[in-house]
């Protein structure tokens, strides 16, 4: 069975359980028919809606409207907190909706890296802005360690985008890397969502061995390949289930230093991944110079080290978050900032032109660089592309306007309630993120 025949039985027996003569909200969702990873899927899918939606609504403003009046703030924020409660599929979009997420999800969760790289630069002619990588991999909910991986990656070598030759690069190789030292039951652990899917799609808690076989083809552990070949052949069995699948595995490790053991040198690092990936020019992760061969045996699994990192990082992240107190940190506590309203963009759409119907006007206000080179000053090169994408959401001509305002502001106090009121509450920015750090010091600075 392949990944489409899967995908397509499970869409049957839920159009089956969830028909197409209605809309569909995520409270929908909740019953047993359907697995996990495609509930995830479609409220991802909704969020993504929602920041279409809600910017649609901000670009119909006019000045013909005062919407920063209190009562119009008001009026908006609660509009938008009601448009976020009652997201829909609609009826008439429910079955090609449906049948698109289940074949998403079901060849994420066997073949995730080649999945994740075709869908996040499905509609890109080059590279990708970190944020807008970020956003389209939450689309897929298992497997966390690949977006932990990516993550991990931008921010070590302080990448704007990826390619997708280096986006694919980092996450084959932490896949291989992170699951070199799987044993039977981690394996069954990263294995439960495509087990679970395959129990909606067919009511039997068993996985076709020809997927299995490509799901660990793809993380080249090439003894587990072969028993489960020989299995096949042997019992003639097509599917296998959480326990005899254990059986194989254990089988399969007897006497390999790990399940993806080969008689080919691989390159796995004789110390654990670290999370914050020790990477070379390329993107990719490479073993520390600093590991110690005597303390390999002994040392813990590179998946659960991988897992412990990263869970002290973002304990360290935490804390650090709460000690410090930047200048911009009055942005949370400013009387004067606008209420929140949440902006919204397809993670592809960038727009470079305003899309209300008017026709841009040829000023030197429109060129952007200019307009940066005067706001950040002539010796700040902006990353344009992770503001507009961290910062408004990928709504360029929202940057544009704000430089705008920012040129003519003759004191950091206003600089500073321009930049709160119409990029951090508006757009729901973490302030402690790099690109707001980097955006707030850098206009800060023209001000000194």
């Amino acid at each position: 069975m392949s990944t489409r025949s899967l995908a397509d039985a499970l869409s049957e027996r839920l159009l089956d359980a969830f028909p197409a003569d209605r809309a569909y909200t995520k409270t929908d969702w909740t019953a047993d028919a359907m697995p996990a990873p495609l509930r995830h899927y479609l409220s991802h899918l909704l969020r993504h809606h929602h920041r279409r939606e809600t910017r649609q609504l901000r670009r119909a403003r006019t000045d013909w409207v005062d919407y920063d009046h209190p009562e119009m703030e008001d009026a908006t924020h609660a509009f938008l907190d009601a448009a976020e409660q009652h997201l829909q599929v609609p009826r008439g979009q429910w079955t090609d909706t449906l049948r698109t997420a289940a074949r998403r999800t079901t060849n994420y969760l066997v073949r995730p890296v080649p999945t994740l790289s075709a869908f996040v630069f499905e509609d890109a002619a080059g590279a990708v802005p970190v944020p807008q990588v970020q956003w389209r991999m939450r689309f897929f909910g298992p497997y966390a360690y690949l977006r932990n991986a990516v993550q991990a990656s931008a921010e070590k070598q302080d990448r704007d985008a990826f390619s997708p030759d280096a986006f694919e690069h980092v996450l084959r190789r932490v896949d291989e890397r992170i699951t070199a030292d799987f044993e039977a039951g981690r394996w069954l652990d990263l294995l439960d969502p495509l087990f679970e899917t395959a129990r909606c799609a067919t009511g039997r808690t068993q996985v076709p061995l020809s997927l299995l076989r490509t799901f660990f083809e793809e993380k080249n552990a090439a003894p587990l390949v072969e028993r489960l070949t020989t299995h096949e052949r042997t019992e003639d069995a097509n599917t296998v289930s959480p326990d005899t699948l254990q059986r194989l595995l254990d089988t399969a490790s007897t006497g390999d230093v790990s399940p993806n053991h080969t008689t080919e040198p691989r390159d796995v690092p004789d110390a654990p991944l670290d999370p914050d990936l020790h990477t070379s020019a390329d993107g990719a992760s490479d073993p520390s110079p600093n590991a110690s061969s005597e303390a390999a045996p002994e040392a813990t699994p590179m998946w659960k080290q991988f897992e412990q990192h990263a869970g002290q990082r973002r304990t360290e992240t935490d804390a650090s978050d709460e000690d410090a107190q930047p200048l911009w940190a009055q942005f949370q506590q400013s009387p004067s900032d606008k209420p929140v309203e949440p902006d919204t963009s397809s993670p592809t759409d960038v727009p470079s032109s305003s899309s209300d119907g008017r026709s841009p006007v040829s000023d030197p206000d429109d060129d952007l660089s200019a307009l940066e080179q005067e706001v950040f000053g002539p010796s700040h090169t902006p990353k344009r592309e992770v503001y507009v994408e961290a910062l408004f959401d990928g709504d360029r001509d929202a940057y544009r306007d704000v430089l705008k305002r920012l040129r003519t502001t003759e004191s950091w106090s206003d600089a500073s309630q321009i930049i709160s009121g119409d990029v951090f509450r508006p757009y729901q920015v973490n302030i402690y993120s790099d690109a707001a750090v980097h955006f707030t010091n850098a206009i800060e600075a023209t001000f000194r």
